[in-house]
């Protein structure tokens, strides 16, 4: 039997969050999305949106989740700092990353969240938190999951700055393909394709238009319209862009979107508050 899932939107900025009322429609907080797999809590990437989606957790009663990392450039981190559930003691939070690197992601995880930069470090908070390496192209099932069962997850080395990890979250006929921070070229075209293959859903750095990646060459972002061709060759049921950047307000967002419809009517623009059923 088909397993239901829900895709709740909680942050859609890239770099830095953005509080200012031309921001308002699609939102002004950074990289969040939330993914109810079956039974598992999913949470991709940590930015200032993790905030608000722990609050609303905790109100649900959940106390076990799995939070999958990209990478930790800040705004992608930033929501750790503040996260709700690490202040309940039954909490069970599962945080996975990027292995490679000098330090590693647990060391690297420990040296950014505690002082100088924060008075509370992980192991002072009363929750049980475990940290998982993860080595890009590996494949691994949530913690705490029978391993001929549950939710499956696929990687892939994206294309970024520092690095980046890309995530295919799979359970019998769903599967989510999280791309954010991924700069595209012949190579990662053909690595994408494979790794998205057939996905329910491919979740895609749209952080700038085609005309603004001439000037940003080698920042580690993509396009919308690249995206959608992604999709189509994948044969993707579905692409929801997010990422946007932190200069393109409400109303430029809506013209980018309606750009896209007219090109492809399967790509959506991710919105907070948004919630997708797959």
């Amino acid at each position: 039997m088909e397993k239901r899932w829900s895709v709740e939107i909680w942050g859609v900025r890239g770099s830095s969050p953005v509080a200012h009322r031309d921001f308002l429609e699609y939102g002004g907080n950074t990289s969040c999305i939330f993914v109810q797999c079956d039974q598992e809590a999913v949470i991709l990437d940590a930015g200032s949106g993790l905030l608000g989606l722990g609050d609303a957790l905790i109100s649900k009663g959940v106390r076990k989740v799995h939070i999958l990392l990209s990478h930790l450039h800040m705004d992608h981190i930033c929501g750790l700092l503040g996260f709700p559930l690490f202040l309940v003691p039954e909490a069970e939070i599962h945080l996975y990353g990027n292995t490679e690197g000098q330090l590693g992601f647990c060391e690297s995880l420990k040296r950014l969240m505690g002082r100088p930069y924060w008075p509370l470090g992980l192991a002072d908070f009363p929750s049980h938190v475990e940290i998982h390496e993860v080595v890009p192209g590996a494949s691994f099932r949530l913690a705490g999951i029978e391993a001929d069962h549950g939710v499956m997850v696929h990687t892939l080395e994206g294309n970024h700055p520092g690095g980046s990890l890309l995530y295919r979250v799979e359970q019998e006929e769903q599967s989510i393909i999280y791309g954010l921070d991924c700069e595209m070229n012949d190579a990662m075209l053909q690595a994408l394709r494979n790794f998205s293959q057939d996905g329910s859903l491919l979740i895609w750095d749209a952080n700038f238009t085609d005309e603004d990646l001439e000037r940003c060459k080698g920042w580690g972002h993509s396009s919308w319209r690249q995206g959608i061709a992604l999709g189509r060759e994948a044969r993707v049921k579905m692409v929801l862009m997010t990422h946007y950047s932190g200069e393109y307000t409400d109303e430029f967002m809506q013209k980018q979107q309606e750009l896209a419809a007219r090109e492809d009517v399967s790509c959506c623009f991710a919105r907070e508050g948004m919630v997708i059923h797959l």
